[in-house]
């Protein structure tokens, strides 16, 4: 016990030098503002005729936060598992954090599309005070569809120009105060990808090159990518090589929408499974439809939703992430975990 508090001792005396040298290095920020383009109406189905413009930004790799991880160091005692939501730039400022953390939620994907409509420093406020909840704030961006359809090929090559674009974009977040991680959203074709060869290789390319650029700037930072949930069958239509695309990312996400698939929890159970066993060191968070379907918005119950939840952790998913915040006042209100 004497050896145990000893080494606590040691610890903490560290972590005070630590944050004494986060302190002295705040004068090295940077006031940049981004350029992005426009927040996503429904993962499934994004708003129309907005399209990229190439943003002035630079890394902001001088703020990353040097603060030190006191509690991080036990997480060989088993990391937390994560329940959270998906949030949407005009719901930010409607997010309750004391309910959401006593809800037991602890991670937000928070749209891109919020440093433009709030401005950086609010965003970054907002963030700061979902940490001081014990809430990881993740920035969600479109790579592939940013209010239309976007090809990952140009003249059949992949489109480096369009690539270099989204992860200069990806960087500067990855070096902002607070942002936990970055998450990509529409990596993949609308259901099309057998028409175009080397699509699927173009895909991959791009979480890789994404993924090794965000780690220069922050290693620490969590990498997922948003899937679609048919599988083995994601390549042919989507261009996502399941398999390999895990192997550069930390968190595998699938939209398992029962409702979309008109299929039940079983499905769930198994499709979670499957994930499971073909990503390897990638984590697997499911995300969960909060309505019927696409097609018939009516609220979920909490109580299905929330056991849809158990089945994904029974099948050794590490997360479970809800579309979308303030979609269904019933489980924003219910604890979650």
């Amino acid at each position: 016990m004497l050896i145990l508090l000893l080494t606590l001792f040691f610890i903490f005396s560290v972590s005070l030098v630590c944050a004494d040298d986060a302190a002295n290095s705040s004068d090295n920020e940077m006031n940049l503002e981004p350029s992005v383009d426009n927040e996503l109406y429904e993962i499934n189905h994004p708003p129309e005729n907005h399209h990229p413009q190439q943003p002035d930004l630079m890394p902001y790799e001088n703020s990353v936060s040097k603060d030190f991880d006191f509690f991080g160091l036990f997480d060989f005692f088993g990391k937390e598992d994560k329940h959270g939501y998906w949030v949407w730039s005009g719901d930010m400022y409607n997010v309750d954090f004391d309910k959401l953390s006593k809800n037991g939620v602890n991670i937000i994907f928070l749209n891109s599309y919020a440093f433009t409509e709030h401005g950086q420093r609010d965003v970054l406020e907002w963030i700061h005070q979902a940490n001081e909840h014990g809430i990881e704030v993740h920035i969600w961006m479109q790579i592939f569809n940013t209010g239309s359809w976007i090809s990952p090929l140009k003249n059949g090559t992949p489109d480096t120009q369009y690539f270099n674009y989204k992860i200069e974009e990806a960087r500067y977040y990855a070096g902002l105060e607070g942002v936990s991680g970055l998450q990509m959203d529409y990596i993949r074709y609308e259901g099309n990808a057998y028409k175009y060869e080397n699509g699927t290789k173009a895909i991959t390319q791009f979480v890789k090159s994404f993924s090794e650029e965000i780690k220069k700037v922050n290693p620490s930072l969590t990498v997922s990518a948003t899937v679609m949930p048919e599988a083995e069958n994601d390549p042919y239509y989507y261009g996502q090589d399941i398999p390999t695309i895990s192997k550069y990312v930390d968190v595998i996400v699938p939209m398992m929408y029962k409702g979309n698939y008109q299929e039940n929890s079983d499905w769930i159970k198994n499709t979670t499974k499957w994930f499971v066993d073909n990503t390897g060191d990638a984590e697997v968070w499911i995300g969960l439809q909060t309505y019927q379907s696409d097609f018939n918005v009516t609220d979920l119950s909490a109580n299905e939703l929330i056991k849809d939840g158990h089945y994904a952790f029974d099948n050794g998913a590490k997360g479970v992430i809800y579309f979308k915040w303030g979609m269904n006042e019933e489980l924003d209100n219910k604890k979650i975990n």
